[in-house]
């Protein structure tokens, strides 16, 4: 009985390994010209049904690119061949996954010239900065009725002029899917504030509030003007000139991460 039971959980933990990697993971180890290494640089990706992202952190700084080209499923480790240099997918479950794929870069300190590189994910592992910015992207923040700034806005774009706001926002509207403030957000915490731009980058930083008339990061204040209970106006100072940036709360509970997704997903099309 025990022989049969222990065969069954090596059975359970070895299809578990051959699942398609699905969630957000972080780089934890390379393998490559130095033999395997803890992770030289912050790395993450994005593994959904659709596609696969790909999160380069830098301190409070992070950039979002469709760099794999391919939605990641489990491959195996093997190649199909010599001559088969595809990327492979395997020991992979909701929990971790393995990438293996052919490096060509001629000087790299840690990728080697025509041969295989191997990264290991981990889910569930974020520096801490990196964890308010995945929150971020992933959470539906809830209005707070003692602060109603904080929550999850779209940056729709710009006015001169506050009196003209009514007149132009039709304009943006229209505009926004064209403009390079599509996917652009602004997500207010108790804490900190994520501003992601274009669905391609984004960045963090401390956040304090002067009730909900304005707020303050680093030593700027931003004033802020309410247009309606879900619509806010921000004073901008640009170089000699007063703009006043229009954003527009989210409330149909869906995520950045599901917009920046969709974005990336029809560019690939």
């Amino acid at each position: 009985m025990l022989m049969a039971a222990a065969l069954v959980s090596l059975s359970i933990l070895t299809n578990a390994q051959t699942e398609n990697p699905r969630g957000i993971y972080k780089m934890t180890t390379l393998t490559g010209k130095l033999g395997e290494v803890k992770a030289p640089f912050e790395q993450y990706k994005i593994c959904t049904d659709s596609v696969t992202l790909m999160v380069s952190a830098r301190a409070a700084f992070f950039n979002i690119s469709d760099n794999d080209h391919r939605v990641f499923n489990y491959t195996g480790e093997q190649p199909k061949s010599e001559d088969d240099k595809s990327t492979l997918i395997y020991d992979s479950n909701a929990k971790q996954f393995k990438m293996k794929w052919w490096s060509t870069y001629t000087s790299h300190l840690h990728f080697p010239k025509n041969d295989w590189c191997i990264e290991k994910y981990e889910s569930d592992t974020y520096t801490e900065m990196s964890k308010i910015f995945f929150d971020a992207l992933t959470g539906k923040a809830e209005v707070d009725a003692a602060n109603p700034l904080t929550g999850t806005w779209r940056f729709i774009g710009y006015v001169d002029e506050l009196r003209d706001v009514k007149k132009e926002l039709p304009k943006l509207h229209e505009q926004y899917p064209t403009s390079k403030y599509f996917n652009s957000f602004v997500i207010f915490a108790p804490n900190d504030w994520t501003m992601i731009a274009g669905g391609t980058s984004g960045g963090v930083d401390k956040i304090e509030y002067n009730g909900k008339k304005s707020y303050k990061v680093g030593n700027k204040t931003q004033q802020v003007k309410w247009l309606t209970k879900d619509r806010i106006a921000v004073e901008e100072h640009i170089d000699y000139r007063t703009d006043w940036m229009i954003m527009e709360r989210v409330t149909d509970g869906t995520t950045p991460l599901s917009h920046i997704t969709s974005l990336f997903i029809s560019k690939s099309r």
